[in-house]
């Protein structure tokens, strides 16, 4: 008989006490910063503008007031920088209507005045240039001036997030995007591993060959808590995310003395809105259950499993060894690296992991393809994993808010180390 849990501990992304006020952070941090200035006097002076990148509204940058920021940097200089805009989608689409609401929020008396604004479509040729040896979109190719805001946090397989990528992924091409990602089915890509990672080592190639062909970057990045910008850095790209990556370390990472028997990962939007992208809380958190254990994944997933490409592997593939011969075979395809890992922990063969769903928006043959069990409260999916599937005794259960953007693990992790040279 399976014994009831005696203990449920719960973890969330941590904020240091006495954190100063958003606009006080970005002033101190970003107005103040003289790389910052003296990257826009050198624009000034050349009579160039400056391409800003900022990511597009499924991240949780927070734009508008580092926009703020900028018109306080730029304050006395003698020539002003002019300023047009770029939305790094990645290979994220979006609807009139969305971008229109996007842009009245992020720029819309923002005190900046742009020349223009443009979202990137890695799909549209059209609007690509072929730049240091990739495609990108082609105001990057006519910019010399890039000026990248992103937001730093833990990335399953490209070991941090920020404005390095913002610069490259969220610009390039879906081929060239696909050409990085399939270093994530490589194990030493991995959150906070950055040396070694082929993901962010390719991502810091391609940022120095911008810098070879000429161009000038200067980054913002910031830490985001509960909407709001907690700590932010500005100056070269890798100065200012190693800046921040200890304070990234400390709020969103946790040893744990063991694997738990149970695993409740909640995950708010933007991450929360689809299956596909919630699945990162997984991918960060999937240590640290044991194995034979059991998941449950708290999304509303609004806008379904995700892509066809991901479903249709998941449906070739019904376990572990098969999807990893299809992508062998046929070559690396974008999302191929989720559903892989998906299929290492749910397979009875493998991890044996038992994955439960809580959303209402997951029709029951899209979740037996994935390998879920949906329900539409916490408490019945509970019910289901404590009522008998899970082999072994249940005394361990943790759950993590915000799991998208935490990583608990039973294993030791090393200190985050960086190229030498990027």
């Amino acid at each position: 008989m399976l014994e009831r849990f005696v203990q449920w501990e719960t973890l969330a992304p941590r904020t240091a006490e006495n954190v100063p006020p958003e606009d006080a952070i970005l002033w101190r941090e970003v107005s103040r910063s003289d790389p910052l200035q003296r990257f826009l006097w050198s624009a000034g002076a050349a009579g160039a503008a400056v391409l800003l990148l900022v990511n597009d509204p499924h991240r949780a940058t927070r734009t508008r007031p580092v926009l703020a920021a900028l018109c306080e940097a730029r304050r006395g200089l003698t020539r002003q920088p002019r300023f047009r805009a770029l939305v790094a989608t990645g290979t994220h689409r979006f609807d009139a209507p969305e971008r229109r609401a996007f842009e009245t929020a992020t720029f819309h008396d923002c005190g900046l005045e742009l020349d223009a604004v443009a979202w990137h479509d890695a799909f549209d040729s059209s609007a690509l240039a072929e730049i240091a040896g990739f495609r990108m979109h082609r105001w990057i190719d006519e910019s010399k001036f890039l000026l990248p805001i992103g937001s730093v946090g833990l990335h399953y397989f490209a070991g941090l997030t920020g404005a390095h990528k913002t610069a490259t992924i969220g610009c390039m091409s879906y081929e060239d995007i696909e050409r990085n990602h399939a270093g994530a089915m490589d194990s030493a890509s991995d959150a906070f591993v950055c040396r070694g990672n082929p993901v962010f080592d390719d991502i810091a190639r391609t940022l120095g060959a911008l810098e070879l062909a000429g161009k000038r970057i200067c980054a913002v990045n910031q830490i985001v808590r509960d909407n709001s910008a907690v700590d932010a850095r500005a100056g070269s790209w890798l100065d200012s995310l190693v800046g921040l990556t200890a304070a990234v370390f400390r709020t969103s990472f946790q040893y744990l003395p063991h694997a738990v028997d149970i695993l409740h990962l909640k995950v708010p939007p933007p991450l929360g809105r689809s299956f596909y992208q919630a699945d990162k809380a997984l991918k960060n958190n999937h240590l640290a259950v044991r194995d034979s254990g059991g998941i449950i994944l708290e999304a509303d997933c609004s806008d379904g499993i995700g892509p066809d490409a991901f479903m249709s592997l998941l449906h070739e593939a019904p376990d572990y060894a098969s999807a990893v011969r299809i992508v062998q075979q046929r070559g690396y395809r974008l999302g191929d690296h989720k559903a892989v890992k998906l299929r290492h922990l749910t397979d009875p063969a493998v991890r044996n992991v038992r994955l439960a769903l809580v959303s209402t928006h997951i029709a029951k043959t899209h979740a037996d393809t994935v390998g879920l069990t949906v329900f539409e409260t916490v408490e019945a999916a509970t019910s289901w994993l404590t009522g008998g599937v899970i082999d072994g005794p249940l005394r361990r259960g943790l759950r993590i808010d915000d799991a998208g953007n935490f990583r608990a693990t039973p294993c030791g992790q090393e200190p985050i180390e960086f190229p030498d040279t990027p």
